[in-house]
């Protein structure tokens, strides 16, 4: 079959002929209509979870069909078989059925990256009217987080990202009421020039020193939802900056299936009210390799691939 494939550490996936995959038990054939790659995908490529079976397949999750017809969303598949192919293995757990009015872009964003959002912003408990951050906000991830804020309660919402233009975008669109560009200087003093009295909450999708500017930028009683480290693996911070404020590192793909898929499922309810829209980029499984360039350049979008 036709697939994008990786064969070997730091090299783009690129199309080429995999073997066809063949189901265990408690597994199922997918047959892909759209794969995703996402931030995760590049940094298993680049060995940062460990050794992969190279060749293999990348992109874990995305939307097909069973033999049956049935169309779903699927997570998790099955290594070295991935999304970014005509055909996938998924454990049975992770296959959950799609409403026909929900597009195959929208459904694979609100998969890890809403699931990402969602979960860390409940376990977060805004209260009516706080003021809420989200760092990495011009991401897909990003995007989502926002716009649940507001759903869930939050009086302010502020983008934080570095791309002024994407920034520019959540305004235009009315995702954002405000926002606040990073890495031109003191993202501290930029940070605190929009707080006001400090930020309730902060969905921290990038970590590094941009959380810790955050962070010393939140008002007492503030709930600090860490879930990324695209800026970096560890802040460095004063029992100070912490007093009466609460850090979390938020883990969402390793919770059980269940517990995801209902997550999945509040998220549906948004997106098929039309409360929830995300920037979709789109590519043929023949231009695999420019997908994948494009998702390292930090496409402020999420990344699909249709087979």
């Amino acid at each position: 079959m036709r697939a994008a494939i990786v064969t070997e550490k730091a090299t783009p996936a690129r199309l080429g002929s995999f073997a066809e995959p063949q189901p265990g038990p408690g597994e199922r054939l997918i047959h892909v209509l759209a794969g995703s790659i996402g931030p995760t995908d590049l940094m298993r490529a680049n060995g940062f979870f460990g050794p992969m079976p190279y060749p293999y397949i990348p992109g874990g999750e995305g939307v097909g069909r069973l033999d049956s017809g049935e169309r779903v969303y699927f997570g998790h598949s099955v290594s070295p078989f991935g999304a970014l192919a005509e055909r996938t293995i998924v454990p049975q757990a992770e296959i959950w059925p799609l409403p026909d009015d929900i597009d195959d872009g929208l459904a694979i964003a609100l998969g890890i990256s809403g699931t990402g959002a969602l979960l860390p912003l409940e376990e977060a408990h805004i209260q009516p009217g706080e003021s809420v951050l989200v760092l990495g906000a011009t991401g897909a991830l990003g995007q989502i987080g926002l716009q649940l804020a507001r759903l869930l309660g939050a009086g302010r919402v502020t983008g934080a990202a570095r791309n002024a233009a994407a920034l520019a975008r959540l305004t235009a669109h009315g995702t954002a009421e405000a926002t606040v560009q990073l890495g031109t200087g003191d993202d501290l003093a930029a940070l605190k020039a929009e707080a006001g009295p400090g930020y309730n909450v902060v969905l921290d999708c990038i970590y590094g020193p941009p959380a810790e500017a955050a962070i010393r930028a939140t008002a007492p009683g503030a709930r600090i939802m860490s879930i990324g480290i695209q800026a970096g693996p560890t802040v460095t911070l004063s029992l100070r900056d912490l007093v009466f404020r609460s850090h979390i590192g938020v883990g969402t793909g390793q919770r059980p299936a269940a517990e995801r898929r209902a997550a999945f499922e509040r998220l549906l309810a948004y997106g098929q009210s039309e409360r929830i829209k995300v920037d979709i980029t789109s590519y043929g499984l023949n231009e695999a390799e420019t997908a994948w360039t494009a998702q390292a350049q930090s496409p402020h979008a999420k990344v699909i691939i249709r087979p």
